[in-house]
């Protein structure tokens, strides 16, 4: 369904009785929605927010300047329900500003993030909760995710780390990085102003570095209940951003040895030209080939998700010869979560 045909099917769900009790004695959660061209697919976002079992929220939607139909999806959404608050940048702010705005702007206990074209199952948030009810000393939540293919199905299963105490003290104590993504995540909103929210000069990778910090100072646990679903898209930023994606990702594993040693923490920047830039030329290109190799298998696992003959052998052709052990692994991978799913 196209944008301001679910918007109005959104607007009809938003008026469903709450609980008055049930909003009087839970905590008030903050849903962040940055939005960025979402016509197609911020409607049911929100819808997946608002028709949870958890009723005590508030839900911001910025928009960040799109060319689309969002501002008027998002304009009627938040004309329908005073839980929805829109703002619209006045220009394009990138992903990592337009959700530092919120967070100043929420005023809710906690603050959960959830992207414009995935989905949340109905108690997330109650789930999620109860989590960082149980452990006071952890300050952040996060889930397991199915994946949404581009029909709307749910398929597959995203696993999620750390899911037990003993992993998360591994994060603390080792330097691991957690897997958790935006829309999963859970964290008390005095802990992102301590940390100063999205590193507003990364363009990819901003949410495994804040993540990742939080995991490490604060606590970070993750439920394997699959509580989301992350829309499969092949115009993401890490899909056009890969070969920074994976620097960046390098760089916050690095940060995290640095943090543990008790030495000066590089920016994204000064990481690229030290371990990758001023390389010698081979180690340089031999580097290239490992990232293009794992790009073309993450297109190869979204194009085998979504049932594309044809993309699935491009990709998996092109991973099997740039690393034929990566491909192997892919093909492992793909098998087990299909049995888990079958399970």
């Amino acid at each position: 369904m196209q944008g301001p045909y679910v918007a109005k099917i959104v607007l009809r769900q938003t008026t469903t009785n709450a609980h008055p009790t049930q909003v009087m004695n839970s905590e008030k959660v903050s849903v962040i929605i940055p939005a960025f061209n979402a016509a197609d697919t911020l409607a049911e976002a929100v819808a997946s927010a608002v028709n949870g079992t958890h009723k005590n929220l508030e839900i911001l939607i910025v928009d960040d300047s799109s060319g689309d139909n969002t501002a008027t999806i998002a304009a009627r959404l938040a004309s329908a329900n005073p839980q929805i608050q829109y703002r619209r940048n006045p220009k394009t702010y990138g992903v990592s500003k337009s959700r530092n705005l919120m967070i100043q702007q929420a005023t809710g206990k906690y603050v959960a993030f959830l992207d414009s074209d995935d989905t949340w199952e109905p108690n997330k948030l109650e789930v999620c909760l109860q989590m960082l009810k149980e452990n006071p000393e952890v300050k952040a939540v996060a889930h397991a995710l199915r994946y949404l293919d581009k029909y709307g199905n749910k398929l597959s299963y995203v696993p999620t780390y750390p899911t037990t105490k003993a992993e998360m003290e591994a994060i603390k104590k080792t330097g691991d990085i957690p897997w958790v993504f935006p829309s999963s995540v859970v964290v008390e909103r005095e802990v992102l102003l301590q940390e100063g929210g999205f590193a507003e000069d990364w363009q990819v990778g901003e949410d495994t570095e804040l993540f990742t910090k939080i995991a490490q100072k604060y606590g970070l646990l993750a439920a394997t209940e699959p509580l989301g679903n992350y829309r499969i898209q092949g115009n993401s930023l890490t899909d056009k951003h890969w070969l920074k994606k994976r620097i960046a990702s390098d760089c916050v594993r690095e940060n995290q040895l640095r943090r543990l040693r008790g030495e000066k923490e590089l920016s994204l920047d000064e990481y690229e030209q030290l371990c990758f830039k001023s390389l010698p030329f081979w180690k340089r290109i031999n580097k290239f080939r490992e990232v293009l190799a794992l790009h073309y298998m993450r297109k190869a696992g979204q194009s085998w998700l979504n049932r594309e003959v044809l993309g699935t052998l491009v990709y998996g052709i092109g991973t099997a010869l740039l690393n034929p052990q990566a491909t192997v692994n892919k093909f492992k991978w793909m098998k087990h979560h299909e049995r888990v799913v079958e399970s």
